[in-house]
């Protein structure tokens, strides 16, 4: 009898602990704690709504690690610094840019608002630090935050601000499904505390899905990406497996621009994008890909003009074509060159600057050898038959380009003289990169107030999305020329969101 009690005590115990459920009450429910649902956390708590904010990771912040800087036109440093660019020129550059296949509608409202956003993030205590431009002679809308690292101080800032507002942080708890009414409503959301394994209920007014990409689910990705081998590789937060996107759809929601991935260019084989960010001899090796020598395929074929080596837009869309794999050849002038003269060809936003000298290449060439991404050799059929590509083949298209180069006049693909310099004294290097997925841009569709749209084109009654997690604001290509538009669009769309619950759904008037 004892031996039963015991039986029964335990099964009574194990349904209680399965069963268990946190319950919270908010007036919106944010579901990731990124630039867009940190952001948006904190302009909910000081227009006194009151905040949940579920976090499937241990730590908020997002990709806030990452990122060095934030678009916005028409601000107080660029009036500072005679920026004569306007809210109304960006927008058509924009525009121009994504051929309109962008909402036009809400990528207005970005351009529009992002002067008031930044200024409001730095009222609140982030610190910046300057303006500038990562292309040549380009946009100069990129502000730089205090070290060019948003990091700790804007996720203090933002959080402080939440906590002070009431608001709450549930980290280690994903989100699961979004709770709908009979109307068709979404009133809140269903979680796991991965601690206890106990479900967390918030029940909500409105939610915003802020959960981030799906750059790391590999079968969506190359559902909508089938250009792209198996094998592709994406940076970021390996935590960004499309859940919000996925929880969306199960409500009706519709997708946009599912297609459209960043990039930022190849990135050395057999390396990790992360390691540029610890170790001073992979971020050259990286700037040593973004050399304007001759580049070619794994057939050995030239397929591009290489002068476009710092535009990432250009350089994916070259390379998808081509194993999306580029090989890099240069000779014992280029090593001299990019070490004691001319230095780097481009820059690599703040990290790296055009004209800073590649001083670790033979650290570079060393490490690569022994991680296969570089090559050494005293004759360029020697180095074809390393890098496994078909001796001729390369010898021809090495003696093309020299021909050209010695001529002054790319026929094939209309590079500047300036860049083209023949490849004869060996010994001969390569350095082979893989094209590598930065994020994706495409997600649950949303209107410039932040609404996720239905598949039958209507909003969502209390669902609203922000930054990558949602979608429309690209078109087909992400603009280039507007440097840190990813993490405006971020901002003021969690923000847009937190407006349209406001006024809207509280009936009440932003502070």
């Amino acid at each position: 009898m004892k031996k039963l009690f015991s039986v029964l005590l335990f099964i009574v115990m194990t349904f209680s602990t399965a069963f268990a459920e946190k319950v919270y009450q908010a007036d919106l429910a944010i579901l990731g704690s990124g630039v867009a649902g940190l952001t948006a956390a904190a302009y909910a708590a000081q227009n006194g709504l009151k905040v949940v904010v579920l976090e499937k990771l241990a730590t908020i912040g997002g990709q806030l690690v990452l990122i060095e800087g934030t678009f916005a036109v028409e601000t107080d440093l660029q009036r500072q610094e005679m920026v004569g660019l306007t809210k109304e020129k960006a927008f058509e550059q924009t525009m121009n840019y994504s051929q309109w296949k962008a909402d036009a509608s809400l990528v207005k409202r970005i351009i529009d608002e992002s002067a008031g956003t930044l200024k409001w993030v730095t009222d609140n205590g982030v610190k910046m630090q300057g303006l500038i431009t990562d292309t040549p002679d380009g946009n100069r809308v990129y502000h730089t935050y205090e070290d060019h690292n948003p990091g700790k101080q804007y996720i203090d800032t933002m959080a402080n601000i939440v906590k002070k507002g009431g608001g709450i942080f549930l980290t280690e708890t994903p989100a699961k499904s979004l709770i709908q009414n009979k109307a068709g409503e979404v009133t809140g959301v269903i979680g796991e505390d991965l601690d206890t394994g106990e479900t967390v209920r918030v029940n909500a007014k409105a939610v915003l899905v802020a959960t981030g990409s799906y750059a790391q689910n590999k079968e969506i990705l190359l559902k909508y990406n089938p250009e792209f081998p198996p094998t592709v590789r994406a940076n970021g937060l390996k935590g960004n497996m499309g859940d919000g996107i996925i929880m969306g759809q199960k409500v009706g929601a519709q997708l946009a621009n599912m297609h459209l991935s960043f990039s930022e260019g190849a990135v050395p084989t057999n390396t990790l994008y992360d390691e540029l960010y610890t170790d001073e001899k992979m971020l050259q090796a990286y700037m040593v890909l973004k050399t304007k020598s001759l580049w070619v395929n794994k057939a050995g074929a030239r397929f591009m003009d290489e002068e476009h080596s710092g535009d990432f837009t250009i350089v994916q869309n070259a390379l998808l074509p081509n194993g999306s794999t580029e090989i890099v050849i240069m000779d014992a002038d280029y090593r001299k060159d990019l070490m004691e003269e001319t230095g780097a060809h481009t820059n690599y936003f703040t990290l790296f600057g055009a004209g800073q000298k590649i001083t670790l290449f033979d650290q570079v060439l060393a490490d690569g050898l022994k991680r296969g991404y570089a090559f050494k050799a005293n004759s360029v059929r020697e180095l074809a038959k390393q890098l496994n590509i078909d001796p001729e083949m390369l010898q021809q298209t090495v003696d093309r380009y020299n021909e050209l180069s010695k001529k002054g006049n790319d026929d094939d693909f209309g590079k500047s003289a300036k860049w083209m310099k023949p490849l004869i004294k060996a010994p001969f290097y390569a350095f082979r990169g893989e094209n590598t997925i930065c994020d994706v841009g495409g997600g649950l569709k949303i209107n410039r107030n932040a609404q996720v749209i239905s598949v039958d084109g209507k909003p969502i009654p209390g669902l609203y999305a922000a930054g990558a997690t949602s979608g429309g604001m690209y078109g087909d290509s992400y603009p280039y020329i507007m440097p840190g538009f990813a993490s405006a669009t971020a901002m003021n769309t969690g923000i847009f969101a937190v407006k349209d619950v406001v006024e809207k759904v509280l009936h009440k008037k932003i502070q």
